[in-house]
Protein backbone atom coordinates (compact mmCIF):
# COMPACT_ATOMS: atom_id res chain seq x y z
CA UNK A 1 0.00 0.00 0.00
CA UNK A 2 2.36 2.69 -1.29
CA UNK A 3 -0.11 5.20 -2.78
CA UNK A 4 -3.51 5.98 -1.26
CA UNK A 5 -6.26 8.31 -2.48
CA UNK A 6 -7.63 10.68 0.16
CA UNK A 7 -10.47 13.15 -0.25
CA UNK A 8 -7.95 15.95 -0.99
CA UNK A 9 -5.46 14.07 -3.17
CA UNK A 10 -3.15 11.08 -3.42
CA UNK A 11 -0.43 10.40 -0.84
CA UNK A 12 2.62 8.16 -1.00
CA UNK A 13 4.21 6.41 1.96
CA UNK A 14 6.93 4.00 2.90
CA UNK A 15 7.24 0.65 4.67
CA UNK A 16 8.63 -0.34 8.08
CA UNK A 17 8.66 -3.57 10.09
CA UNK A 18 10.22 -6.99 9.80
CA UNK A 19 9.84 -9.11 6.63
CA UNK A 20 6.42 -10.70 6.68
CA UNK A 21 5.19 -8.13 9.22
CA UNK A 22 5.46 -5.02 7.10
CA UNK A 23 3.52 -1.89 8.00
CA UNK A 24 2.77 0.86 5.49
CA UNK A 25 3.49 4.32 6.91
CA UNK A 26 2.18 7.69 5.73
CA UNK A 27 3.62 10.68 7.58
CA UNK A 28 2.65 14.33 7.55
CA UNK A 29 -0.81 14.10 5.96
CA UNK A 30 -2.59 17.46 6.39
CA UNK A 31 -6.04 17.19 7.97
CA UNK A 32 -6.70 20.94 8.18
CA UNK A 33 -5.29 24.15 6.76
CA UNK A 34 -2.35 25.85 8.55
CA UNK A 35 -3.90 27.61 11.60
CA UNK A 36 -1.63 30.65 11.27
CA UNK A 37 -2.09 34.30 10.37
CA UNK A 38 -5.79 35.06 10.03
CA UNK A 39 -6.58 31.44 11.03
CA UNK A 40 -4.82 31.65 14.40
CA UNK A 41 -7.44 31.11 17.13
CA UNK A 42 -10.06 29.96 14.66
CA UNK A 43 -11.66 26.57 14.27
CA UNK A 44 -9.63 24.39 11.87
CA UNK A 45 -10.27 25.18 8.22
CA UNK A 46 -10.45 22.72 5.29
CA UNK A 47 -7.29 21.65 3.48
CA UNK A 48 -6.89 22.74 -0.13
CA UNK A 49 -6.82 19.84 -2.56
CA UNK A 50 -3.58 19.03 -4.36
CA UNK A 51 -2.78 17.45 -7.70
CA UNK A 52 -0.37 14.62 -8.32
CA UNK A 53 0.97 12.49 -5.46
CA UNK A 54 1.96 14.15 -2.18
CA UNK A 55 5.13 12.71 -0.63
CA UNK A 56 4.16 11.59 2.88
CA UNK A 57 7.33 9.80 3.91
CA UNK A 58 8.59 12.49 6.34
CA UNK A 59 7.10 13.83 9.57
CA UNK A 60 5.65 17.34 9.63
CA UNK A 61 6.84 20.07 11.96
CA UNK A 62 5.36 19.96 15.46
CA UNK A 63 3.14 22.52 17.17
CA UNK A 64 4.86 25.34 19.10
CA UNK A 65 5.88 24.07 22.53
CA UNK A 66 5.77 25.80 25.90
CA UNK A 67 9.21 27.40 26.50
CA UNK A 68 8.93 26.84 30.26
CA UNK A 69 10.30 23.37 29.57
CA UNK A 70 13.35 24.57 27.63
CA UNK A 71 14.05 25.83 24.12
CA UNK A 72 11.74 23.62 22.12
CA UNK A 73 11.39 25.88 19.08
CA UNK A 74 13.49 23.72 16.73
CA UNK A 75 11.21 21.91 14.29
CA UNK A 76 8.10 23.76 15.48
CA UNK A 77 5.61 25.75 13.44
CA UNK A 78 2.04 27.00 13.69
CA UNK A 79 1.57 25.05 10.45
CA UNK A 80 1.14 21.89 12.51
CA UNK A 81 -2.17 20.19 11.70
CA UNK A 82 -0.88 16.93 10.29
CA UNK A 83 -1.35 13.27 11.14
CA UNK A 84 0.42 9.97 10.51
CA UNK A 85 -1.11 6.66 9.50
CA UNK A 86 0.45 3.23 10.11
CA UNK A 87 -1.43 0.34 8.54
CA UNK A 88 -0.74 -3.38 8.14
CA UNK A 89 -3.64 -3.64 5.67
CA UNK A 90 -2.92 -4.86 2.16
CA UNK A 91 -6.07 -3.45 0.58
CA UNK A 92 -8.80 -0.95 1.42
CA UNK A 93 -11.17 -3.91 1.87
CA UNK A 94 -9.47 -5.13 5.08
CA UNK A 95 -11.60 -2.92 7.41
CA UNK A 96 -9.26 -3.18 10.39
CA UNK A 97 -9.97 -1.54 13.77
CA UNK A 98 -8.58 1.99 14.04
CA UNK A 99 -6.75 3.45 17.04
CA UNK A 100 -6.19 7.22 17.17
CA UNK A 101 -3.44 8.40 19.55
CA UNK A 102 -3.68 11.70 21.46
CA UNK A 103 -0.17 12.48 22.68
CA UNK A 104 0.71 13.55 26.22
CA UNK A 105 2.72 16.50 27.44
CA UNK A 106 0.06 18.13 29.58
CA UNK A 107 -1.73 20.54 27.22
CA UNK A 108 1.55 22.37 26.71
CA UNK A 109 3.97 20.23 24.73
CA UNK A 110 4.44 16.92 22.95
CA UNK A 111 3.97 15.62 19.44
CA UNK A 112 2.23 12.96 17.43
CA UNK A 113 5.50 12.45 15.54
CA UNK A 114 7.58 10.75 18.24
CA UNK A 115 9.30 7.53 17.26
CA UNK A 116 7.70 5.50 20.04
CA UNK A 117 4.04 6.04 19.12
CA UNK A 118 4.96 5.61 15.45
CA UNK A 119 6.65 2.25 16.08
CA UNK A 120 5.53 -0.73 13.98
CA UNK A 121 4.64 -3.15 16.79
CA UNK A 122 1.10 -2.06 17.75
CA UNK A 123 -0.15 -2.01 14.12
CA UNK A 124 1.39 -5.46 13.64
CA UNK A 125 -1.36 -6.67 15.99
CA UNK A 126 -3.92 -5.97 13.26
CA UNK A 127 -5.00 -2.36 13.78
CA UNK A 128 -4.60 0.87 11.84
CA UNK A 129 -2.82 3.44 14.00
CA UNK A 130 -3.28 7.20 13.56
CA UNK A 131 -1.11 9.67 15.49
CA UNK A 132 -2.07 13.33 15.34
CA UNK A 133 -0.71 16.80 16.04
CA UNK A 134 -2.77 19.65 17.39
CA UNK A 135 -2.30 23.23 18.59
CA UNK A 136 -1.10 23.45 22.17
CA UNK A 137 -0.99 25.74 25.20
CA UNK A 138 -1.98 29.39 24.74
CA UNK A 139 -1.87 29.04 20.93
CA UNK A 140 -4.43 26.24 21.13
CA UNK A 141 -6.55 27.34 24.08
CA UNK A 142 -6.68 31.16 24.30
CA UNK A 143 -10.12 32.62 24.89
CA UNK A 144 -11.07 36.29 24.48
CA UNK A 145 -14.35 38.23 24.21
CA UNK A 146 -13.44 39.43 20.71
CA UNK A 147 -12.79 35.87 19.59
CA UNK A 148 -16.13 34.80 21.05
CA UNK A 149 -17.85 37.70 19.27
CA UNK A 150 -16.51 36.65 15.85
CA UNK A 151 -17.41 32.99 16.41
CA UNK A 152 -20.69 31.72 14.92
CA UNK A 153 -21.19 29.84 18.21
CA UNK A 154 -20.23 32.81 20.44
CA UNK A 155 -17.35 30.86 21.98
CA UNK A 156 -13.57 30.91 22.04
CA UNK A 157 -10.75 28.70 23.29
CA UNK A 158 -10.79 24.91 22.85
CA UNK A 159 -9.01 25.12 19.48
CA UNK A 160 -6.77 22.22 20.52
CA UNK A 161 -9.88 20.07 20.97
CA UNK A 162 -11.43 21.28 17.71
CA UNK A 163 -8.21 20.18 15.98
CA UNK A 164 -8.64 16.69 17.42
CA UNK A 165 -12.25 16.66 16.24
CA UNK A 166 -11.12 17.69 12.75
CA UNK A 167 -8.62 14.82 12.76
CA UNK A 168 -11.33 12.37 13.80
CA UNK A 169 -13.55 13.71 11.02
CA UNK A 170 -10.66 13.13 8.60
CA UNK A 171 -10.50 9.56 9.87
CA UNK A 172 -14.21 9.10 9.17
CA UNK A 173 -13.77 10.34 5.60
CA UNK A 174 -10.49 8.69 4.70
CA UNK A 175 -9.40 5.78 6.88
CA UNK A 176 -11.21 3.16 4.79
CA UNK A 177 -8.75 3.88 1.96
CA UNK A 178 -5.96 2.79 4.33
CA UNK A 179 -7.73 -0.46 5.21
CA UNK A 180 -9.36 0.86 8.38
CA UNK A 181 -12.96 0.67 9.52
CA UNK A 182 -14.44 4.14 10.20
CA UNK A 183 -17.21 2.43 12.18
CA UNK A 184 -14.69 0.95 14.64
CA UNK A 185 -12.46 3.73 16.01
CA UNK A 186 -10.79 3.83 19.44
CA UNK A 187 -9.29 7.04 20.84
CA UNK A 188 -6.49 6.65 23.38
CA UNK A 189 -3.93 8.83 25.10
CA UNK A 190 -1.56 9.14 28.06
CA UNK A 191 -1.16 11.82 30.76
CA UNK A 192 -2.39 15.06 29.14
CA UNK A 193 -3.49 12.80 26.28
CA UNK A 194 -5.66 10.82 28.70
CA UNK A 195 -7.21 14.09 29.84
CA UNK A 196 -7.82 14.99 26.20
CA UNK A 197 -9.56 11.66 25.61
CA UNK A 198 -11.75 12.01 28.70
CA UNK A 199 -12.72 15.53 27.65
CA UNK A 200 -13.53 14.46 24.09
CA UNK A 201 -15.77 11.73 25.48
CA UNK A 202 -17.54 14.38 27.58
CA UNK A 203 -18.26 16.62 24.57
CA UNK A 204 -21.50 16.37 22.58
CA UNK A 205 -19.59 17.50 19.46
CA UNK A 206 -17.68 14.22 19.23
CA UNK A 207 -20.62 11.84 19.15
CA UNK A 208 -20.19 9.15 16.50
CA UNK A 209 -16.55 10.01 15.69
CA UNK A 210 -15.19 7.10 17.79
CA UNK A 211 -16.59 4.01 19.44
CA UNK A 212 -14.22 3.16 22.33
CA UNK A 213 -11.77 5.03 24.57
CA UNK A 214 -8.62 4.34 26.60
CA UNK A 215 -7.12 6.70 29.18
CA UNK A 216 -3.61 6.05 30.46
CA UNK A 217 -2.37 8.07 33.46
CA UNK A 218 -4.64 11.02 32.84
CA UNK A 219 -8.21 12.29 33.05
CA UNK A 220 -10.04 15.60 33.29
CA UNK A 221 -12.18 14.26 36.16
CA UNK A 222 -9.45 14.01 38.81
CA UNK A 223 -10.01 17.47 40.36
CA UNK A 224 -6.37 18.46 39.87
CA UNK A 225 -5.30 19.56 36.38
CA UNK A 226 -7.25 20.10 33.16
CA UNK A 227 -10.62 20.11 34.88
CA UNK A 228 -12.27 22.72 32.62
CA UNK A 229 -12.77 26.42 33.42
CA UNK A 230 -15.71 28.80 32.84
CA UNK A 231 -15.41 30.55 29.49
CA UNK A 232 -15.79 33.96 31.16
CA UNK A 233 -12.78 33.27 33.41
CA UNK A 234 -10.59 32.28 30.46
CA UNK A 235 -11.82 35.26 28.43
CA UNK A 236 -10.75 37.59 31.25
CA UNK A 237 -7.31 35.98 31.23
CA UNK A 238 -7.19 36.47 27.47
CA UNK A 239 -7.97 40.15 27.92
CA UNK A 240 -5.05 40.45 30.33
CA UNK A 241 -2.74 38.75 27.82
CA UNK A 242 -3.75 41.34 25.21
CA UNK A 243 -2.96 44.09 27.71
CA UNK A 244 0.47 42.62 28.34
CA UNK A 245 1.05 42.39 24.59
CA UNK A 246 -0.07 45.99 24.14
CA UNK A 247 -2.73 45.14 21.55
CA UNK A 248 -6.42 45.94 21.43
CA UNK A 249 -7.66 43.92 18.46
CA UNK A 250 -7.61 40.31 17.37
CA UNK A 251 -6.00 41.33 14.09
CA UNK A 252 -3.08 42.89 15.95
CA UNK A 253 -2.70 39.84 18.21
CA UNK A 254 -2.69 37.50 15.22
CA UNK A 255 0.22 39.45 13.73
CA UNK A 256 2.44 38.94 16.79
CA UNK A 257 5.01 36.09 16.76
CA UNK A 258 3.80 33.19 18.83
CA UNK A 259 6.85 33.34 21.13
CA UNK A 260 5.68 36.77 22.37
CA UNK A 261 2.30 35.27 23.25
CA UNK A 262 4.00 32.58 25.31
CA UNK A 263 5.93 35.29 27.12
CA UNK A 264 2.69 37.15 27.86
CA UNK A 265 1.09 34.00 29.25
CA UNK A 266 4.16 33.46 31.44
CA UNK A 267 3.71 36.97 32.86
CA UNK A 268 0.03 36.24 33.47
CA UNK A 269 1.01 33.11 35.41
CA UNK A 270 3.42 35.12 37.53
CA UNK A 271 0.83 37.80 38.23
CA UNK A 272 -2.07 35.50 39.04
CA UNK A 273 -0.30 32.68 40.80
CA UNK A 274 -2.12 30.21 38.57
CA UNK A 275 -0.20 27.15 37.46
CA UNK A 276 -0.73 27.26 33.73
CA UNK A 277 -2.46 30.54 32.89
CA UNK A 278 -4.85 30.11 30.00
CA UNK A 279 -4.21 26.40 29.39
CA UNK A 280 -7.42 24.49 30.06
CA UNK A 281 -10.65 23.56 28.33
CA UNK A 282 -13.35 26.21 28.28
CA UNK A 283 -16.79 25.29 29.61
CA UNK A 284 -18.57 27.15 26.83
CA UNK A 285 -22.03 25.51 26.57
CA UNK A 286 -21.04 24.28 23.12
CA UNK A 287 -17.97 22.03 23.11
CA UNK A 288 -18.45 21.52 26.85
CA UNK A 289 -21.88 22.19 28.41
CA UNK A 290 -20.36 21.62 31.89
CA UNK A 291 -17.08 20.47 33.44
CA UNK A 292 -16.06 16.95 32.41
CA UNK A 293 -16.47 15.78 36.02
CA UNK A 294 -20.07 17.01 36.20
CA UNK A 295 -20.84 15.54 32.79
CA UNK A 296 -19.66 12.07 33.85
CA UNK A 297 -21.45 12.33 37.18
CA UNK A 298 -24.68 13.08 35.33
CA UNK A 299 -24.07 10.22 32.90
CA UNK A 300 -24.28 12.63 29.96
CA UNK A 301 -20.96 11.76 28.31
CA UNK A 302 -20.82 9.71 25.11
CA UNK A 303 -21.37 6.13 26.34
CA UNK A 304 -18.53 4.05 24.88
CA UNK A 305 -16.57 1.06 26.22
CA UNK A 306 -13.68 2.35 28.32
CA UNK A 307 -10.29 1.25 29.65
CA UNK A 308 -8.63 3.36 32.35
CA UNK A 309 -5.05 2.50 33.29
CA UNK A 310 -2.83 3.99 36.02
CA UNK A 311 0.80 3.28 36.87
CA UNK A 312 1.38 2.11 40.42
CA UNK A 313 4.29 4.45 41.07
CA UNK A 314 2.46 7.64 40.13
CA UNK A 315 -0.47 7.23 42.52
CA UNK A 316 1.31 8.29 45.70
CA UNK A 317 3.34 11.11 44.12
CA UNK A 318 2.18 12.78 40.94
CA UNK A 319 -1.48 11.77 40.70
CA UNK A 320 -3.06 10.72 44.02
CA UNK A 321 -6.43 11.80 42.59
CA UNK A 322 -6.10 9.72 39.42
CA UNK A 323 -7.95 6.61 40.62
CA UNK A 324 -10.82 8.64 42.14
CA UNK A 325 -11.08 10.47 38.81
CA UNK A 326 -11.22 7.18 36.97
CA UNK A 327 -13.92 5.93 39.32
CA UNK A 328 -16.01 9.00 38.43
CA UNK A 329 -15.70 8.06 34.75
CA UNK A 330 -16.57 4.44 35.44
CA UNK A 331 -19.65 5.46 37.44
CA UNK A 332 -20.93 7.53 34.53
CA UNK A 333 -20.39 4.69 32.09
CA UNK A 334 -22.06 2.24 34.47
CA UNK A 335 -25.12 4.50 34.61
CA UNK A 336 -25.19 4.47 30.82
CA UNK A 337 -24.89 0.68 30.68
CA UNK A 338 -21.47 0.69 29.03
CA UNK A 339 -18.64 -1.68 29.94
CA UNK A 340 -15.46 -0.35 31.56
CA UNK A 341 -12.16 -1.98 32.50
CA UNK A 342 -9.71 -0.86 35.23
CA UNK A 343 -5.97 -1.52 35.18
CA UNK A 344 -2.89 -0.85 37.31
CA UNK A 345 0.38 -1.17 35.40
CA UNK A 346 3.44 -2.08 37.48
CA UNK A 347 6.09 -3.72 35.32
CA UNK A 348 9.64 -2.42 35.91
CA UNK A 349 12.64 -3.84 34.00
CA UNK A 350 15.08 -5.96 36.00
CA UNK A 351 18.05 -3.57 36.20
CA UNK A 352 15.93 -0.61 37.23
CA UNK A 353 14.08 -2.62 39.85
CA UNK A 354 17.40 -3.72 41.35
CA UNK A 355 18.48 -0.06 41.49
CA UNK A 356 15.51 0.87 43.67
CA UNK A 357 12.59 1.56 41.33
CA UNK A 358 9.96 -0.45 43.17
CA UNK A 359 6.92 0.58 41.08
CA UNK A 360 6.25 1.75 37.53
CA UNK A 361 6.45 5.57 37.36
CA UNK A 362 4.54 7.97 35.17
CA UNK A 363 4.98 7.23 31.46
CA UNK A 364 6.65 3.83 31.74
CA UNK A 365 3.67 1.91 30.36
CA UNK A 366 4.06 3.71 27.02
CA UNK A 367 7.13 1.64 26.14
CA UNK A 368 5.04 -1.50 26.62
CA UNK A 369 1.87 -0.25 24.89
CA UNK A 370 3.87 0.54 21.75
CA UNK A 371 6.03 -2.58 21.88
CA UNK A 372 9.53 -1.23 22.45
CA UNK A 373 10.52 -4.30 24.44
CA UNK A 374 13.93 -4.47 22.71
CA UNK A 375 14.95 -0.80 22.95
CA UNK A 376 14.79 0.13 19.27
CA UNK A 377 13.20 3.61 19.34
CA UNK A 378 15.54 5.44 21.73
CA UNK A 379 12.73 6.08 24.21
CA UNK A 380 14.21 4.05 27.05
CA UNK A 381 17.09 6.53 27.23
CA UNK A 382 14.65 9.44 27.06
CA UNK A 383 12.56 7.86 29.81
CA UNK A 384 15.66 7.51 31.98
CA UNK A 385 16.39 11.21 31.46
CA UNK A 386 12.86 12.27 32.40
CA UNK A 387 12.83 10.08 35.50
CA UNK A 388 16.22 11.44 36.56
CA UNK A 389 14.81 14.97 36.45
CA UNK A 390 12.02 13.79 38.77
CA UNK A 391 14.47 12.47 41.36
CA UNK A 392 14.67 8.83 40.29
CA UNK A 393 17.19 6.63 42.16
CA UNK A 394 18.36 5.04 38.90
CA UNK A 395 22.08 4.89 38.15
CA UNK A 396 22.01 3.09 34.82
CA UNK A 397 20.45 4.03 31.48
CA UNK A 398 20.22 0.34 30.67
CA UNK A 399 16.85 -1.02 31.87
CA UNK A 400 17.80 -4.69 31.56
CA UNK A 401 15.01 -5.76 29.23
CA UNK A 402 14.34 -9.47 29.01
CA UNK A 403 11.65 -11.97 27.97
CA UNK A 404 9.42 -10.88 30.86
CA UNK A 405 9.25 -7.35 29.46
CA UNK A 406 8.44 -8.76 26.03
CA UNK A 407 5.65 -10.89 27.52
CA UNK A 408 4.12 -7.94 29.39
CA UNK A 409 4.37 -5.72 26.31
CA UNK A 410 2.86 -8.33 23.99
CA UNK A 411 0.10 -8.95 26.52
CA UNK A 412 -0.69 -5.25 26.81
CA UNK A 413 -0.79 -4.82 23.04
CA UNK A 414 -3.06 -7.85 22.72
CA UNK A 415 -5.45 -6.53 25.38
CA UNK A 416 -5.49 -3.03 23.85
CA UNK A 417 -6.01 -4.18 20.27
CA UNK A 418 -8.61 -6.80 21.20
CA UNK A 419 -10.50 -4.03 23.02
CA UNK A 420 -10.23 -1.89 19.88
CA UNK A 421 -11.59 -4.80 17.88
CA UNK A 422 -14.80 -5.39 19.82
CA UNK A 423 -14.94 -3.31 23.02
CA UNK A 424 -13.82 -6.22 25.20
CA UNK A 425 -10.10 -6.89 25.90
CA UNK A 426 -10.76 -10.61 26.44
CA UNK A 427 -10.81 -13.49 24.03
CA UNK A 428 -7.12 -13.50 23.12
CA UNK A 429 -5.79 -16.35 25.24
CA UNK A 430 -4.76 -14.09 28.12
CA UNK A 431 -6.11 -14.13 31.70
CA UNK A 432 -9.72 -12.97 31.91
CA UNK A 433 -10.08 -9.26 32.63
CA UNK A 434 -13.47 -8.64 34.28
CA UNK A 435 -15.68 -5.65 33.64
CA UNK A 436 -15.35 -3.04 36.37
CA UNK A 437 -18.50 -2.40 38.38
CA UNK A 438 -19.11 -0.49 41.60
CA UNK A 439 -20.06 -3.82 43.16
CA UNK A 440 -17.04 -5.94 42.17
CA UNK A 441 -14.48 -3.06 42.22
CA UNK A 442 -12.11 -5.27 40.22
CA UNK A 443 -9.07 -4.45 38.14
CA UNK A 444 -6.21 -6.07 36.28
CA UNK A 445 -2.81 -5.74 37.98
CA UNK A 446 -0.47 -5.77 35.02
CA UNK A 447 3.07 -7.01 35.44
CA UNK A 448 4.41 -10.46 34.73
CA UNK A 449 1.54 -11.98 36.74
CA UNK A 450 -1.45 -10.37 34.94
CA UNK A 451 -3.47 -10.84 38.12
CA UNK A 452 -7.07 -9.79 38.75
CA UNK A 453 -7.54 -7.99 42.06
CA UNK A 454 -10.34 -6.18 43.89
CA UNK A 455 -10.46 -2.83 45.66
CA UNK A 456 -9.63 -0.51 42.77
CA UNK A 457 -11.46 2.47 44.27
CA UNK A 458 -9.48 2.09 47.54
CA UNK A 459 -6.01 2.16 45.98
CA UNK A 460 -5.21 5.83 46.57
CA UNK A 461 -6.92 6.15 49.94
Amino acid sequence: MQIVKTDKGNVSGTTIGEPGKEVSVFRGIPFAAPPAGEFRWQAPQPVKAWSGVRDCTQFSLTAPQNPRFGDLSAGASEDCLYLNVLTPAETFEDKLPVMVWMHGGMYALGSGNDLLSNHCRLPQHGIVLVTINMRLDVIGLLAHPQLSAESPNSVSGNYMFLDMIAALQWVQRNIAAFGGDPKNVTIFGESGGGAKVSTLVASPLTKGLYHKAICESGTATARTWWTGQPLEKLEAMGERIFEILGVKTIEAARAIPYKKIYEANAQLIQESGSQWGIVDAAVDDWFLPDTPLNIYRAGKMNPVPLINCANAGELTTMFPMLVPGYVEMFSGMEKAGTSSYACIFDQVPANWRQEGMEHAPHGLELLYVFGDYDNTTGWWEMTYGMMSMMGSPLKSKTPGLNETDKYVSESMMRYWTQFARNGDPNGNGLPEWPVYTTLNNSYLYMNETLEVKTGFSEISK
